[in-house]
């Protein structure tokens, strides 16, 4: 890998353009304003089910009108589908869509598609403003689906296209496409019980997105209940207002109750007929499905995450049949790799047991015939499958350590093939077929074009370029590993001024993450600006790098796994390794080095201001300040339960260790963050002022994690930079 990490290196130096004296300086409002330097990109790429159309959505950057557009599989070509004029009413921006601000970015944070297509490629289904209308292609003409109903969710088309399923106040609800009639399934939803609907824990942890599945056959809906009445509330306050406002969230913390879960079927022909329950037997129940023999798979999984069962179960005897089951002595990764072969010829499944994440082959009764990916690199997600070749089609990052391609291999085994070109990620969407793909390519440099590509290898077809962008005064990125006396890895990457001083020292930010399998260095253009704003930084006169340890990096979960009952020291030891190399470079003042992350990176900014004192400054971006502050999925998959680790949490809590701080600590949150609640801040200011330690602070009312708003982000960007050049670049007193 480090032969591979070395040529990447290369290559990216050699992408760079010459340097131009004349180069203008990045400022924030072209970062964070509008549609960024690369203007907007193409948005919600989906295949019609005939795999014949790629359909998209593109702003217009001149105008801010959104359209519709569609490319032929073959031609390329693209072409207006649904207008602005049309698309207005039918599928709104999000912006105009809704004045809630936490929808918006729970809609952002989800991907959450605005259409999708009919079963036989004739229509499409919009929702707008909560309604739904089927747009025929043909006639150009929709028509309401949901008249007299509001805030509908999560719809989705019958296999034969005769019904639109979705949950409407908690319940699901059926509109029959023929005679237009409505009919709820179930009953008894409310705020606490949810049938088809989605709580907040199981989207932002598991990444479930479906709380409602159809048979293949059209028969029966399996339905997830989820009853959170003894799930701990959290109030979000509303305080702009004369009168505040406050919205009691559901959110189970480190060691609170979870929601409790369990399946239902519901057979669509007799309206009489009641939901069949069927209890998971285990905790959490983060993946069902449907084999294509209609039997109904299920993934369950015990609270401490260990454990992982998949069955089957015949819906009309309700008899249970194990496949298979994974075990982990540290933590299990939950992921979409399971894949049924039709004619019963077995399925896919993809395992972190070797310590990389592999793909295997088993019979339909959960016999393993053969394991068909091998290597010191990771398989990220299966993309398609073309039984009738024998070819798997899946993402990884054999080539790119940092980047990611498109592979194949038979179902045979045998030679990996890689389908995608050049250094970068390649966001990669297939076609039913699977005869063609989407790819979205971009690297740190260059943002996403977008091309149409073939698995037999004809000629791209490009459907979108973005808009040029001016880099020739950019800092070349530098990419290094350095290897640990254990064997592990720590990844850097480093950006430096272009044309240096000689004997002056610069102040060094970095910045970090830290967080099991959430790298910071990735070879893709940075759409959240933090790359481009690091640009500028370096153009005021900073070094930045960016560390990802042991954890952090793509290396696998063998890795990874080192955070287990140790989040922030196992991280913050391989950060210091690194800042010890920074601190040797000619140009680095070993006195002036700064540190910041967001969220999981706040943390670790927290952490390291408490836990060290190399650190002259760190802002940290709506941080997580002591695990019993956060929820429980996510935390007590590394962590383990608050009552039996107690020691682990107090070591990895900023908290308890606040009057140990080191250095000007800057705290960022959005008031309305109902991820990471600002409670977490809170605490960190109250620790702070026991402990007697300064340090500054900016709230963002009615923001939520992401501080999406255009305004308040550029507030935010401009108030660290401030704090950057006043904490770090004006000063040279030593700490």
């Amino acid at each position: 890998m480090e032969s591979m990490l070395r040529r990447g290196c290369l290559l990216l130096a050699f992408l760079c353009l010459p340097f131009a004296a004349a180069a203008q300086e990045l400022s924030l409002e072209e970062i964070f304003t509008a549609d960024g330097l690369a203007g907007s990109r193409p948005e919600q790429l989906q295949w019609s089910p005939d795999g014949a159309s790629l359909t998209y959505i593109l702003e217009n950057a001149g105008n801010g009108q959104r359209n519709l557009w569609v490319a032929d599989a073959k031609a390329g070509r693209p072409r207006v589908l649904v207008s602005h004029a049309q698309l207005a009413t039918l599928a709104p921006a999000l912006n105009d869509a809704t004045g809630d601000e936490r929808e918006r970015e729970r809609r952002r944070r989800y991907a959450v598609a605005s259409y999708l297509w009919s079963p036989d490629s004739g229509s499409l289904l919009f929702t707008s403003a909560g309604s739904l209308f089927l747009y025929e292609l043909e006639s150009g003409r929709a028509r309401e689906l949901t008249p007299g109903l509001d805030e509908v969710k999560h719809p989705k088309f019958s296999p034969d296209g005769k019904f639109v399923s979705f949950v409407y106040e908690h319940d699901l609800w059926l509109a029959d496409l023929e005679d237009r009639r409505l009919r709820r399934l179930t009953t008894g939803g409310s705020p606490d019980v949810l049938h088809g609907d989605l709580d907040w824990v199981y989207p932002e942890e598991f990444g479930v997105r479906d709380g409602h599945l159809w048979s293949p056959d059209s028969q029966r809906i399996a339905c997830l209940e989820t009853d959170q009445s003894k799930v701990p509330r959290y109030p979000l306050t509303a305080l702009t207002t004369a009168q505040a406002t406050v919205d009691m969230q559901r959110y189970p913390k480190a060691g609170d109750p979870n929601p409790k879960v369990r399946l239902g079927v519901l057979e669509i022909s007799d309206p009489r007929s009641e939901v069949s329950w069927f209890d998971p037997g285990a905790e959490y129940l983060p993946r069902f499905s449907w084999a294509p023999d209609q039997r109904l798979i299920v993934q369950s999984l015990d609270r401490s995450q260990k454990n992982l069962r998949v069955e089957s179960i015949d819906t009309s005897t309700g008899k249970r049949t194990a496949l298979l089951g994974e075990r982990d002595a540290n933590w299990i990764n939950i992921h979409d790799d399971l894949r049924f072969l039709a004619g019963g010829n077995g399925f896919l499944w993809s395992s972190e047991r070797s310590g990389l994440r592999r793909l295997y082959l088993y019979e339909s009764d959960g016999t393993l015939v053969r394991q068909l990916t091998e290597g010191n690199w990771e398989v990220s997600a299966v993309a398609g499958v073309d039984q009738e070749a024998g070819i798997v089609y899946f993402t990884a990052n054999r080539d790119n350590a940092i980047g990611s391609d498109l592979y194949a291999v038979q179902l045979t085994g045998g030679e990996v093939r890689r389908l995608t070109s050049g250094l970068g990620v390649h966001r990669v969407t297939m076609n039913p077929g699977p005869t063609a793909y989407a790819d979205a390519h971009s690297t740190l440099r260059a943002p996403e074009t977008v091309v149409i590509g073939s698995p037999g290898g004809e000629p791209e077809r490009v459907i979108h370029e973005p808009q040029a962008v001016e880099r020739s005064a950019w800092a070349e990125p530098e990419l290094s590993v350095i290897e640990t006396e254990d064997g592990a890895q720590i990844r850097t990457l480093l950006l430096k001024p272009r044309r240096l001083e000689r004997g002056k020292k610069y102040p060094l930010v970095i910045y970090v993450y830290g967080g099991p399998h959430a790298p910071t260095i990735r070879d893709a253009w940075d759409t959240r600006g933090r790359y481009q704003f690091h640009q500028r930084l370096v153009q005021q006169g900073f070094v930045v790098a960016y560390v990802d340890g042991r954890a952090s990096s793509r290396m696998g979960h063998k890795y990874e796994a080192a955070a287990a009952k140790n989040y922030g020291p196992t991280a913050l030891a391989d950060q210091l390794i690194a800042v010890e190399r920074f601190k040797q470079l000619p140009f680095v003042d070993p006195d002036r080095i700064g540190i910041w992350g967001w969220s999981g990176g706040g943390f670790a900014t927290c952490f390291a201001l408490t836990h060290s004192d190399v650190f002259r400054a760190g802002i940290a971006v709506a941080p997580v300040t002591d695990w019993r502050f956060y929820d429980s999925i996510y935390t007590e998959r590394y962590m383990g339960l608050p009552s039996d680790e107690p020691v682990a949490y107090r070591r990895t809590s900023a908290l308890e260790e606040a009057d140990r701080l080191q250095g000007r600590l800057m705290l960022m949150h959005g008031t309305s963050d109902d991820n990471v609640h600002p409670q977490n801040t809170i605490a960190m200011i109250d620790a702070l002022i026991d402990a007697g330690k300064s340090f500054d602070l900016q709230l963002y009312p009615g923001q939520t994690h992401g501080i999406s708003s255009e305004k308040d982000r550029l507030h935010l960007f401009r108030t660290m930079e401030q704090f950057w050049i006043r904490e770090l670049r004006d000063v040279s007193d030593s700490k």
